[in-house]
């Protein structure tokens, strides 16, 4: 219960901050509906291109709102250097990590809040339960790898390029298997409870492994 206690605390300051602050999310809210607009003004969108256009359209805007959100999510730590103070309270550290990878999948969950319905809006694609379910999953799993990412590069100057190059290989199977579940729910053929599953598999595997990677990270 400390655990859980740690971490949504954390996660409340950060929901706090942004909210207070109002910087990330509506940037993060004009890029998707901007990067949308070009892609549909950029291709020759019908009834028929548009349930094989869209998904690639989606993952690219929701891969790129990512890099920026967990790019940002140990910023404050960073400038007011605040999480080693955070540490020596004795906090767990796979708590502090849970709580910033909540916090951060929350904002990019805002960002899809605006992406899904702009998509439907420009696209002319039907939004379903299985595409919601679908985002919502492999946003579980790219947020723990990318705040995990985010940490250890936090204090690099080089940081904005090496979180791309360190995430993107990881979210490969996220953004496979999203994108087969979510043409397969825009109608596409596919097998949808098959890539469904590889989501729930992927979160699981990475949820654990960052977990423990999480006091190794932190500590240094």
């Amino acid at each position: 219960m400390r655990t859980v206690t740690i971490a949504l605390a954390i996660t409340r300051k950060d929901l706090v901050s942004e909210w207070r602050s109002r910087e990330l999310v509506p940037a993060l809210g004009q890029f998707v509906v901007l990067a949308l607009v070009i892609a549909n003004f950029g291709f020759q969108i019908d009834s028929k291109s548009a349930p094989a256009i869209a998904p690639g359209v989606l993952w690219l805007a929701l891969v790129f709102a990512g890099l920026v959100a967990f790019g940002r999510a140990f910023a404050a730590e960073r400038e007011q250097a605040s999480l080693e103070a955070v540490l020596m309270t004795g906090a767990p550290s796979a708590a502090i990590f849970a709580g910033k990878a909540l916090g951060a999948a929350l904002m990019l969950v805002l960002c899809e809040a605006v992406l899904l319905p702009a998509l439907a809006l420009l696209f002319g694609v039907q939004i379903s339960g299985g595409l919601v379910a679908a985002v919502l999953l492999a946003t579980i799993g790219m947020s723990v790898l990318g705040c995990l990412f985010a940490a250890m590069v936090a204090q690099l100057r080089a940081r904005e390029l090496l979180l791309p190059l360190l995430a993107l290989p990881l979210w490969i199977p996220f953004i496979v298997a999203g994108g087969q579940a979510v043409q397969a729910a825009m109608g596409a053929s596919g097998d949808f409870d098959q890539a469904l599953k590889l989501l729930i598999d992927f979160d699981i595997l990475f949820v654990v492994l960052t977990s423990l990677a999480a006091r190794f990270v932190l500590d240094d």
